[in-house]
């Protein structure tokens, strides 16, 4: 399917970003999801200081990649293995996808997930690979989420339901800001 996502093609470009626009709003192609996957409608997003580190350069990642990892949203579709979501589903997205398997996971800290943390480096989904794309060939997700966007596919790891009575605006904030404090 086709959606918009805003798309970082360099770091370090000069502040302030209202003049150097880093990001752009394209529409790329967004690949149905896959196995453990979600396709997640986004309805709220927040800036986060990762992603300007990552605009600035202070927080290298591989180019060109769809920017946001603090968001909410509903759920679309889903990928085969995932049977604890529904679609209408609300859910934040978080930063860090955990395996549920590795040693930092299986002795509860998922924030410290190794696969996790390798996919995210990769600038890939936790299953691995990329499910965005455009003309020139895949763009690279942040986080795992790749939230500034209309549309993201995302790992089931990377998503927790919440009540659909939580405003979209306030849910967001769980997915890094309150995570993070």
């Amino acid at each position: 399917m086709q959606t918009i996502a805003a798309v970082l093609r360099t770091m370090g470009a000069a502040r302030p970003y209202a003049d150097s626009r880093p990001l752009a709003l394209e529409t790329v192609t967004l690949d149905p999801p896959g196995r453990d996957e979600v396709r997640v409608a986004v309805k709220a997003a927040g800036l986060c200081h990762s992603d300007l580190s990552v605009i600035n350069g202070d927080r290298p990642r591989p180019l060109p990649m769809a920017l946001g990892h603090e968001a909410a949203g509903v759920v679309e579709a889903l990928g085969a293995g995932v049977t604890d979501l529904e679609v209408g589903d609300h859910v934040v997205m978080v930063f860090m996808p955990s395996c549920g398997h590795c040693d930092p996971c299986a002795g509860g800290r998922p924030a410290l997930c190794e696969p996790g943390a390798a996919a995210n480096g990769r600038g890939e989904l936790l299953g691995g690979g990329r499910r965005l794309h455009d003309a020139a060939g895949e763009l690279n997700h942040h986080l795992g989420c790749s939230a500034f966007a209309a549309h993201a596919v995302v790992s089931r790891r990377s998503l927790v339901k919440v009540d659909r009575d939580l405003p979209f605006e306030h849910a967001a904030l769980f997915g890094c800001a309150v995570l993070t404090g």
